[in-house]
């Protein structure tokens, strides 16, 4: 535990990711009901607001529950 101005300060680790929420782009589009074309667009980093994706190499994953809050957010900025 570190003190920041003699306050307690405990960094807040991540939640683990569930495996079974990892899905491909192709499962992404599906659940959405969009192409796989629009999930690689929305994804890249020079997007406005890019979707949550997990870079493996050349390998795009995607937490679904993490997409999920995403959408809500969209859904709140509409």
């Amino acid at each position: 535990m570190k003190s920041v101005n003699s306050v307690p300060f405990v960094a807040a680790l991540p939640s683990p990711i569930d495996p079974s929420q990892i899905s491909r782009s192709r499962e992404v589009a599906e659940r959405l009901k969009v192409s796989q074309r629009w999930v690689y667009e929305k994804s890249r980093r020079r997007c406005q607001n890019p979707l949550p994706v997990i870079r493996i190499g050349r390998y795009l994953r995607f937490d679904w529950v993490s997409v999920s809050a995403w959408l809500r957010q969209q859904e709140r900025a509409a």
